[in-house]
């Protein structure tokens, strides 16, 4: 076994034997709840309807439709769970809300834990085929395992985080092995997996897709074929549910009932009444992207620098990422209107994260030859900054922290007054 294959053996081990023992033991959400409650169902009851579960009344996360509630999150992820619960549930765990033997963290676990370690030792193969040293490499991979929001959401059940590996898995097959066929087609299936998990990731897959077109051209139809699969499975398991193809949460009379915590929109969302102060809150402020995640800053550097070098073996990749990133950013600044609900973070930004951080190396320090420069006196309380906070979203993923270092703003006499700090 050469020295990479022991890294990589060693990220793996490291970021399990670190998650394993911190994952949560109980939903704490009403989107962990909803989904344990579709499982609950699911397995015990044979039926998606969520009205006999009793974590009916603890989730707001429901549509009503035909006279009965239904969790209202995409089915694909709910599915992969009842194949896990079923033979835990014929083994004596459960998910009752006061379970002895509770089979939540192992559903958070496989479903969630272990692709997030897969995701970090491709990011790190994908950083070495492309000649970055083993040392950058390594920061860069405990950066994104560690100083991002793919941390704290490791511990809990949710669809951010497999969207998030299933996006990547196609971009490193794209990047490495698009000369394949069979890599082509599981490229597009990862691709439209993630989209099956998680709907908003349809916009960073969009920009595979992209890549993936101008890459590969006549042999596209295999990224094609590969992507129909889940597309097709999803819209088979939503007619089970509703009668129609479209996801429960795209019914939005489903979301006109009493006690309803939403309007009957797309998912539920509303919008910003002053489009100005949310995005500032949402990049800067008190749920501040960058506040959370000031590293995300080197990475959105480096996919532009990237992008901007003619001769860059991944100038179109860095040019797609950059831009998917940044419509991504447009969409939710300007179509959704409550940060993601009370929550560590902007959740819902997890699926870009191992997209965009592929190209932390390609900005400084990373890309510099020496550790003279003044980048690092810039890194450096970054990337401290951005392990603390996403150890304080560990504590409690599903509660809303605010970061550690953000900017408040004062319209009657600055754009931006300065930086306050808020330790937790």
């Amino acid at each position: 076994m050469n020295a990479d294959r022991w890294l990589k053996l060693g990220i793996a081990l490291i970021f399990l034997g670190v998650t394993f023992p911190l994952t949560k033991t109980l939903p704490a959400s009403w989107n962990d709840i909803s989904r344990v409650a579709a499982i609950e169902s699911l397995v015990e009851r044979g039926v998606w309807a969520i009205d006999d579960s009793p974590w009916l009344e603890a989730t707001k996360d429901k549509v009503w439709l035909g006279e009965r509630f239904f969790s209202d999150k995409m089915p694909m992820l709910t599915m992969l769970g009842v194949g896990i619960y079923a033979p835990l549930y014929r083994a004596g765990w459960s998910l009752a809300p006061t379970c002895h033997a509770c089979a939540y963290a192992w559903l958070a676990r496989i479903l969630v834990t272990v692709p997030a370690a897969v995701t970090l030792v491709l990011f790190f193969a994908l950083m070495r085929r492309h000649a970055v040293a083993w040392w950058r490499a390594l920061l860069a991979t405990g950066a994104l395992g560690f100083g991002t929001m793919l941390f704290p959401y490791a511990l809990v059940l949710n669809h951010h985080v497999p969207a998030a590996s299933a996006l990547f898995a196609s971009f490193y097959l794209l990047v490495t092995r698009r000369t394949q066929r069979r890599a082509l087609f599981f490229a597009g299936m990862f691709a439209a997996l993630a989209v099956s998990f998680d709907v908003l990731a349809g916009i960073v897959a969009a920009t595979v897709g992209v890549i993936a077109l101008a890459r590969v051209r006549r042999a596209f139809v295999f990224f094609a074929l590969g992507g129909a699969l889940p597309i097709l499975l999803t819209a088979w398991l939503d007619y089970q549910i509703a009668g129609t193809i479209l996801p429960p949460y795209m019914i939005t009379q489903g979301y006109d009932y009493p006690g309803s915590e939403f309007p009957a929109t797309f998912a539920g969302n509303g919008t910003p009444d002053d489009y100005v102060a949310y995005a500032f809150r949402m990049f800067l402020g008190g749920q501040g992207l960058f506040a959370y995640n000031p590293l995300l800053l080197f990475a959105l550097v480096g996919a532009m620098r990237t992008a901007l070098q003619r001769r860059h073996d991944l100038r179109l990749e860095g040019a797609s990422v950059a831009l998917g990133f940044i419509a991504l950013c447009l969409y939710l600044a300007t179509n959704t209107g409550n940060y993601g609900g009370n929550a560590y973070g902007e959740r819902w930004f997890i699926p870009a994260l191992p997209l965009l951080f592929a190209f932390i190396v390609y900005a400084p320090p990373l890309n510099a030859r020496t550790l003279g420069q003044v980048a690092w006196g810039l890194f450096a309380p970054a990337f401290a900054l951005s392990l603390f906070s996403s150890w304080q979203g560990a504590q409690a993923p599903w509660q809303s922290i605010a970061p550690p270092l953000q900017m408040t703003r004062d319209v009657t006499r600055f754009p931006f007054l300065g930086f306050r700090w808020n330790v937790h």
